[in-house]
């Protein structure tokens, strides 16, 4: 049985980013491991759940039903401090943010679960780290360094398209689409966030598994609760079912690093075909 680990800065980011692919990887017969780097306490949420509850424990929780849903087989927990948008959330005394730890250190940490897994095939975060959370751009720089020590597996990096991804950020910024949470976005982030379709490798059709991509992100109650407007996780869940389908129905990956040429194979039967992008005129920025 083939192993493929995901590698992921905060719960809830393997539900938006690649619950669909790990539903259909295990679906189909593969084992799928999940490494959480953090635990999830800077997270924003409502007041009546950051007043009375451990948020850590309740992300825990979350991401354990998370797991189940998407028929995880292991789950290893690295026990960093969540860094934060800014990288400056404060922490419990003697614990560390994942953003300030050594690259080397977390590097080890990861190869020694590769080995321990027997990693096929490794799941990382592009180098813009999506959107440029300091956690998500720590695990790209971990994730390659540790690709490096552990070359046999092939490294894919989940993102998104950057093209569509700001169009809908100038369409809002222009007025033209009300949303009041996303009103503030900043276009020069955005010009630079997630990956340049022509760089992408693997668009994987995951519209069979949108019933536990659906679960996964509601498992991760938490973070669709805020008290200063909606979040991401909740307007995706409001979506209309064919709107879901539509946004949501595929997951992106850019290929890193081919890894032992004997798992080409393997490769494409578990994100294939590769995906060979079409010269779109939307996407000329």
């Amino acid at each position: 049985m083939s192993t493929v680990v995901f590698v992921h800065a905060h719960p809830d980011d393997e539900a938006l980013l690649t619950s669909g692919t790990m539903a259909r990887l295990s679906d189909r017969g593969y084992r799928v491991v999940l490494i959480m780097a953090t635990d999830g306490a800077a997270g924003l949420t409502s007041h009546e759940i950051s007043d009375d509850q451990d948020l850590a424990q309740v992300r825990k929780a979350e991401l354990t039903q998370s797991c189940r849903v998407l028929g995880v087989s292991a789950f290893h927990q690295l026990g960093y401090a969540d860094s934060g948008l800014d990288g400056q959330a404060p922490v419990p005394g003697g614990a560390i943010r994942f953003a300030d730890t050594p690259t080397e250190l977390v590097a080890d940490q990861l190869v020694s679960i590769f080995e321990h897994e027997a990693a096929d095939i490794v799941v990382g975060y592009d180098a813009a780290g999506g959107y440029g959370h300091p956690d998500h751009i720590q695990i790209h720089r971990t994730v390659r360094a540790a690709a490096q020590l552990y070359p046999s597996a092939p490294l894919l990096e989940a993102t998104l398209p950057r093209e569509p991804m700001l169009k809908i950020v100038r369409l809002i910024r222009s007025g033209r689409w009300a949303v009041p949470a996303l009103a503030g976005l900043d276009l020069e982030t955005w010009q630079n966030a997630f990956t340049p379709r022509a760089k992408l490798n693997f668009r994987v059709d995951v519209r069979p598994y949108l019933a536990a991509k659906r679960a996964s992100l509601q498992a991760h109650a938490s973070q669709a609760a805020a008290d200063d407007g909606p979040r991401t996780l909740s307007a995706l869940l409001k979506l209309p079912k064919p709107v879901f389908r539509r946004v949501l129905g595929h997951e992106w990956y850019h290929q890193a690093s081919p890894g032992d040429g004997a798992r080409t194979g393997l490769l494409i039967d578990a994100f294939g075909p590769r995906y060979r992008p079409r010269r779109r005129r939307a996407d000329k920025t």
